[in-house]
């Protein structure tokens, strides 16, 4: 090999490796834990935010610093979901907003250059569905963040189309199914909504509109999925996976909106409504 092909080899592992190094783990916990800090301190201005971010705030666009930067205060608890295979994570956590806490979601994606180039806030208040934010870390059993061996691991292709399948599973007989874990535990806005370890909606008639699996993390066993909940609610849904089955779901679901104001997925396969079928009311908690 003549030194200038040893060179530009050179310069391409090295160029690699940076991009790899940018979104290990440790960068990406860090990328949250500043965005939190600017979040509390009401300013963007310290946080690597690229010229044409894309700031959607349940489902409606908005310019960085508007909306939750506004009013946000500082987190109580979270638990984060980072994926080093595109440079993404989604955030749950409680968040102090004018003397009481709110439920909040957020996925940051960065770009090439290593700045935030996408940020997506879902936000349930009091007046939100099933909205009980004691209830999101109630349990003290779930494990969100805990690294599973290998053996223990599922494939993204198998999260994505376990997450997929989960919403296309709101009929009376669904043509699909998810790999639940025979204790599966449910959780939407912090209300425990399954009965008897059963998180299949089976029976549920909704039809959803958009969907995306924007974010997953391998490690820990964690798919995040956004969805515009029965055609009117932004909701992000987080399947926690061991062994190939689904143990907890955790969602945060927001208020009405038109959409998620972001571009469907069209990769996914769903189920179409049947001419006539009439959209059900969003999940009743007692259900």
């Amino acid at each position: 090999m003549n030194s200038n092909k040893t060179l530009a080899l050179g310069a391409l592992l090295l160029a690699s490796s940076s991009s790899f190094a940018a979104c290990d783990r440790e960068s990406l916990n860090s990328t949250i834990d500043n965005y939190f800090v600017a979040l509390a301190a009401h300013s963007a201005s310290g946080l690597p935010v690229a010229r044409d971010v894309k700031f959607t705030e349940n489902g409606v666009a908005l310019k960085v610093g508007e909306g939750f930067w506004k009013t946000a205060g500082t987190v109580v608890v979270s638990r984060d979901v980072l994926d080093t295979e595109i440079c993404g994570t989604v955030t749950q956590a409680l968040i102090e907003e004018n003397g009481r806490e709110i439920i909040f979601g957020v996925r940051l994606k960065l770009n090439d250059a290593n700045q935030i180039s996408e940020i997506e806030h879902i936000i349930a208040r009091e007046e939100e569905f099933a909205f009980r934010p004691e209830g999101v870390y109630e349990p003290r059993f779930q494990n969100w963040e805990a690294i599973l061996t290998s053996e223990e691991r599922t494939s993204r292709a198998a999260m994505v189309a376990a997450a997929n399948d989960y919403f296309d599973m709101f009929v009376a007989e669904p043509e699909v199914s998810a790999p639940f874990s025979p204790t599966c535990h449910r959780w939407e806005n912090g209300t425990h909504t399954t009965r008897a370890g059963n998180c299949s909606p089976k029976g549920l008639t909704i039809i959803h509109g958009d969907r995306r699996v924007p974010v997953v993390d391998r490690e820990t066993g964690v798919a995040v999925a956004f969805v515009h909940f029965a055609r009117s609610l932004p909701d992000m849904h987080m399947f926690k996976f061991r062994s190939g089955h689904v143990e907890y779901v955790q969602s945060v679901i927001g208020p009405r909106a038109d959409s998620m104001g972001w571009p469907d997925d069209t990769s996914l396969s769903r189920r179409k409504p049947p001419e006539g079928e009439q959209m059900s009311r969003p999940l009743n908690v007692t259900e």
